[in-house]
């Protein structure tokens, strides 16, 4: 078999083997110190996931293979969990491929071995996310050449804000979110350019099934059919302004027959419909195309639903911004830096250029008769083998299709991004294509073009600083890469082996950007949880009855609902919800039977109380304000105040009162942790909205970075705490006798400083409060100080934080409440239940 046959198969095992080899740098979690490390992990050694839907998935999968069903059990038919959303739980409405896929996995593997669901569900993203690699690598070999699908491979292979949801230890749907679609359009692709019918065919099967199989991973799979769809039509009306079908046909039915693209577009139609209705069915057609513009909804439903909409607290799906940061780098924050940072971006808009001169540059050749005379003049001779010459039109026709699909491709994903920034890995997709056409295009044309040993030296050295850029080293170190590479390029006599290695340093310099922002994603994970929540809920799963509803802010719900094997009130697929307000409310609040009482609501029924008011009085507001004023009370007071003062009638108010303040109330466990601190601005929002503005206020806590040790000079103990990351707030303690002083310093941006005293000032020494006072009623900021074995931590607060619940049951350890008791602690975590 000679070089150039296996040349392919070479390449694509190496680009999966780099794709993956960067995903599989998770597994040794180096955003962890080496001393921590074992707290991150489980008791087999494997790290946990990195993110909570991963637990979700692992859950919905294990049900599959120990019962055949997604869900705990079937409820009218449907798969019902009753994990999640509980009372009363939910349907499990879920795309079920990555269960199907990873539960064939699973047994598969367990031929050949014993190995856990968690050990084949940790490594599935990885795997699954670097098979990408394949289809762009032969999508866009086909169009240019190998350097160019080499750059389309890694580009989309390592898109910085792909290979964040696609590393190990994290299972969760977005693994396909660019294999399929892509597979997919090339299978499109090929099949309205195959040269026999029976090939056409097989790729359009084969284009169906990719969709199908998206169909089951993703809603949003009908997005990638529209595309098709507007790039037919687009495409018709270009070629007959360009005038690139010059054949005549005898009837519209013969001229049909022979639009390729619409023949496989109708097809993929017809045969894929009729197909997903037998899978999926019929009515989940509908449901589709209705799904397709939900995610236009996501900003906009908090301003015309009474409940705050959680989804903007959501980072994925947050519009994102177009430039942050320096932007040659990569980043996970920015449209720019997500696709791998501004030369790939350029490249792709670039590779539209590129396929519109290729487009131009084509021209029929002109055929050169014979002249002389006699009859044989002008005549081709039957003995001599001409050269077979080249159809021009369909050429031309073939690349207007590239250049038509790549480009309402960029236009629609490009679009999809302005909805949220989970979107920018799809416009990767169609960016590195383009991106990938351009490189393969442009290092012909530098071999072609660049024959000077001056000219070979710059491009070679501006390739290699450019390739060392984004692994941010020195300038120095930068320039003497350039040179490097140009003494290899320069040092080689061959012109043909020169001229390659130019062209493999100019491809590794397009390249280079999203490899290194992959591998600094990869290089600094940090598990989801740790030993102190797990050990928690372990603790929980083996000391409470299988009743008890766990309660918490949603970010932790499907882990609860899977290492404590217990029901949770809400969580990554049920946050927006009006749960969210009312567990806010419960922390924020400082009335301690308030709090109490909203737990005790959801945990016994769930959405009923405020439900069955809202069909009373038609105002959620209204709802809210008279639940707010009599889950506090007794039944006895709260049934008064809601017929003498809000004007129900008996049987309304008992018909509330049943869910509001139930008899028979189900336990529950109320989970507070570590990360919640760093979340309040959103809890405390959520918690503090005002249904009338429809709006709410962000509160938050300031943590010291660090502990600190007191230093005595003077007979004055003075201890300085960093409270915040960049350095920029900080507190300061004096002591001196029984007297302690404190003060918050804020230090501008331009390198001012002030100094506040807080609002109120709280000292625990030895878990004893030695001093708990009001300093200013002017400040805004209360202030935290927890000193233990000569040490100290420092908590800056908004000072409506400073009596939360939150605060009470968290920070002060249940001081100054008597409604909660304490049942379990780990580090970092606390549970508490009805006192």
């Amino acid at each position: 078999m000679s070089l150039d046959k296996i040349k392919p198969l070479i390449i694509i095992i190496a680009l999966f083997i780099l794709a993956f080899s960067i995903r599989a740098e998770a597994h040794n979690i180096g955003g962890v110190p080496k001393d921590l490390k074992e707290f991150y992990k489980d008791q087999s050694g494997l790290p946990y996931f990195s993110e909570m839907d991963s637990y979700y998935n692992y859950r919905l999968t294990m049900n599959y293979l120990q019962k055949g069903i997604l869900g705990d059990t079937k409820l009218n038919g449907k798969d019902w969990d009753l994990h999640s959303y509980y009372p009363p739980g939910r349907s499990v409405d879920y795309p079920p491929l990555i269960v199907y896929l990873t539960s064939f996995a699973y047994r598969l593997v367990n031929i050949l071995g014993d190995y856990p669901l968690t050990v084949v569900a940790y490594w599935m993203g990885a795997i699954i996310g670097s098979l990408c690699v394949i289809p762009a690598y032969l999508f866009v070999r086909r169009i240019s050449n190998d350097y160019g699908g080499i750059a389309a491979a890694t580009i989309i292979g390592l898109t910085p804000v792909y290979v964040s949801h696609t590393y190990a230890g994290f299972f969760d749907t977005d693994m396909f979110n660019i294999i399929l679609p892509l597979l997919f359009i090339w299978f499109f692709v090929e099949s309205i350019n195959a040269d026999t019918t029976k090939k056409r065919l097989a790729f359009a099967l084969a284009s169906i099934i990719s969709i199908l199989l998206f169909s089951l991973a993703w809603v949003g799979y009908i997005f990638y059919i529209v595309v098709i769809g507007v790039f037919v039509i687009a495409y018709f009306i270009l070629k007959y302004v360009m005038g690139v079908e010059k054949v005549t046909y005898k009837s519209k039915i013969e001229w049909l027959a022979n639009q390729r693209e619409f023949v496989v577009f109708l097809l993929l139609i017809v045969v894929g419909g009729f197909l997903f209705g037998l899978l999926n069915g019929f009515s989940a057609l509908i449901t589709s195309i209705s799904g397709l513009f939900s995610a236009v909804q996501i900003q906009a439903t908090a301003q015309v639903t009474a409940y705050p909409n959680v989804y903007v607290s959501v980072s994925e799906l947050q519009v994102p911004t177009f430039l942050e940061g320096n932007p040659l780098l990569p980043n996970q924050t920015s449209v720019l830096g997500g696709v791998g940072g501004l030369l790939p971006f350029l490249c792709g808009l670039l590779g539209i250029g590129a396929l519109i001169w290729k487009l131009r540059s084509m021209e029929a050749p002109k055929i050169e008769e014979k002249k002389g005379r006699g009859k044989r003049a002008g005549k081709k001779s039957k003995f001599i083998k001409y050269p077979k010459k080249p159809n021009i039109e369909n050429e031309k026709r073939k690349y207007l299709s590239y250049l038509t699909l790549i480009s309402v491709w960029l236009i629609l994903t490009g679009y999809a991004v302005t909805k949220g920034f989970r979107f920018v890995p799809l416009f990767a997709i169609p960016l590195g294509i383009s991106a990938g056409i351009f490189t393969g295009y442009f290092v012909e044309y530098l071999r072609d073009n660049i024959k000077t040993m001056t000219s070979i030296a710059l491009v070679s050295f501006i390739a290699g600083i450019l390739l060392i850029y984004p692994f941010n080293v020195s300038l120095i170190a930068k320039i003497l890469v350039g040179i490097i590479a140009v003494i290899i390029v320069t040092s080689i006599k061959n012109e043909k082996f020169r001229a390659t290695s130019m062209m493999i340093f100019v491809t590794l310099a397009i390249i280079s950007a999203p490899l290194s922002g992959a591998h600094a994603i990869t290089s600094s994970v940090v598990p989801g949880t740790d030993d102190g929540m797990w050990n928690s809920l372990t603790w929980i799963k083996n000391n409470t009855s299988n009743d008890t509803v766990i309660m918490s802010w949603w970010d932790f719900g499907h882990l609860f609902a899977v290492a404590a094997d217990r029901p949770v009130t809400f969580d990554g697929g049920s946050q927006n919800s009006p749960r969210a307000y009312w567990i806010g409310k419960a922390l924020l609040t400082d009335n301690e039977s308030l709090s109490l009482g909203i737990l005790t609501m959801l945990s016994t029924s769930g959405d009923m109380a405020y439900n069955t008011l809202d069909n009373y009085t038609n105002n959620t507001s209204l709802s809210v304000k008279i639940l707010t004023e009599t889950l506090g009370l007794p039944r006895t007071e709260a049934r008064d105040v809601m017929i003498n003062k809000y004007k129900l009638t008996s049987q309304q108010a008992d018909n509330v009162l049943k869910y509001s303040h139930p008899d028979k109330k189900k336990p529950f466990v109320l989970i507070l942790s570590s990360d919640m601190l760093g979340k309040a601005a959103w809890w405390s929002y959520f918690g503090s909205w005002d249904f009338d503005k429809k709006n709410g206020e962000h509160y938050a806590y300031y943590t010291s970075v660090a502990a600190s040790k007191p230093e005595v000079v003077d007979n004055v103990t003075r201890i300085v705490t960093v409270n915040d990351v960049s350095g920029m707030v900080g507190v300061i303690i004096e002591k001196k006798g029984n007297e302690t002083n404190a003060t918050i310093a804020l230090v501008g941006a331009n390198g001012t400083s002030e100094k506040i005293k807080p609002h109120r000032l709280i000292l625990v020494e030895n878990n004893r409060l030695v001093k708990d006072e009001i300093v200013d009623n002017s400040s805004d900021f209360g202030l935290l100080v927890v000193g233990s074995e000569n040490s100290y931590v420092t908590v800056i607060m908004d000072k409506k934080l400073e009596d939360s619940m939150f605060t009470k049951l968290f920070l002060l350890g249940g001081f100054n409440q008597t409604s909660f008791k304490l049942i379990h602690q780990e580090p970092g975590v606390l549970a508490w239940t009805r006192a």
